[in-house]
């Protein structure tokens, strides 16, 4: 395949630096019209030096290499092309470079499906579904994992990087109960620093379920002072709008929608969600560390569908 590199350096601006090529060619011509089939066996491809060509095919080919070759190091190509010799624009030359293109542009397209294949599956590994709030995998989110592990260790030349996702409408309402929560701690620990002049850090205050309460009445009442009264006996409000919940159910939830949506522990979500995956993937998995990687994480990326996912994309190392 060496004896091609000025082909390939036009093509897609590469030169080739090792490789054998088979090729099973039936071509038939009938009434003007060509229809051919052109198999294609390439052994132990290896592309060279990167030359710079403005005409060459915009695509990622080493990922494409990486994704085609089977554990042999071999790739197979099945290209038909069809034509009419009546077309003045009429090249094969350019039949058979259009369809690789495409073929390669399928692959690339879909790079996890070609990694889905070798395993048997048709799951789309290239994202990894949480439920609300949560960083949890389920089994069958695990499954995929376990699959996508099973490709990547086939395919030794690729790495995966993983991009942690939140998204505010349906995340941020699973996450409000914690934000409430550190706001009473926060409020505890003003009040500890007060009463005894020591300081302790909100993150380290214990809250006894006699502070909870006292402070959940507290807050419940400075912010909704025209929900409920406080009765002539006993410490915990009356409701004043009839509810099949309890006063301090009541509370929780109104309190807990005062809160805005905060980007920081929406970041530190997606991030927990992002090395809960690089985790199953090195531990469960197999997968070295080295070939696994944590990007930034992001709110709020465009999606196709309603699943609260994690993306993953494949580099050649």
């Amino acid at each position: 395949m060496p004896l091609i590199s000025p082909y390939m350096v036009q093509f897609a601006g590469y030169k080739v630096e090792k490789g054998k090529i088979t090729l099973g060619l039936k071509y038939n011509v009938k009434q003007g019209l060509l229809t051919a089939s052109n198999s294609i066996l390439i052994d132990q491809f290896e592309l060279g030096e990167k030359v710079d060509n403005p005409d060459a095919v915009s695509l990622p080919l080493e990922l494409a290499v990486a994704l085609m070759k089977d554990g042999d190091g071999k790739i197979k190509l099945d290209v038909p092309i069809t034509g009419s010799f009546e077309d003045p624009q009429f090249s094969i030359s350019h039949l058979v470079v259009d369809a690789l293109v495409n073929s390669i542009t399928k692959i690339i397209a879909s790079p996890f499906r070609a990694l889905a294949s070798l395993v048997g599956s048709d799951a789309d590994l290239s994202q990894i579904a949480f439920e609300s709030g949560s960083a949890e995998l389920k089994p069958e989110q695990q499954t995929k994992l376990s699959g996508l592990a099973k490709a990547l260790t086939e395919k030794s030349e690729l790495s995966v990087e993983i991009k942690g996702a939140v998204y505010q409408q349906e995340d941020w309402p699973s996450m409000q109960d914690d934000a409430l929560y550190d706001q009473l701690k926060n409020i505890r620990s003003a009040e500890i620093a007060k009463e005894g002049g020591r300081k302790i850090r909100p993150e380290y205050v214990e809250i006894s379920d006699e502070d909870y309460r006292r402070l959940m009445i507290a807050q419940f009442m400075e912010k909704f002072p025209n929900l409920a009264e406080k009765p002539l006996f006993g410490d915990t409000p009356k409701l004043l709008v009839p509810s099949k919940d309890d006063f301090y159910a009541v509370a929780k939830q109104k309190l807990s929608e005062l809160i805005p949506p905060e980007p920081q522990r929406l970041k530190n979500l997606a991030s927990e969600r992002a090395q809960v995956i690089a985790k199953y993937l090195v531990q469960k998995g197999g997968i070295a560390n080295d070939r696994v990687f944590t990007l930034d994480t992001v709110i709020d990326p465009p999606r196709e569908n309603s699943e609260l996912s994690s993306m993953l994309s494949l580099k050649v190392q």
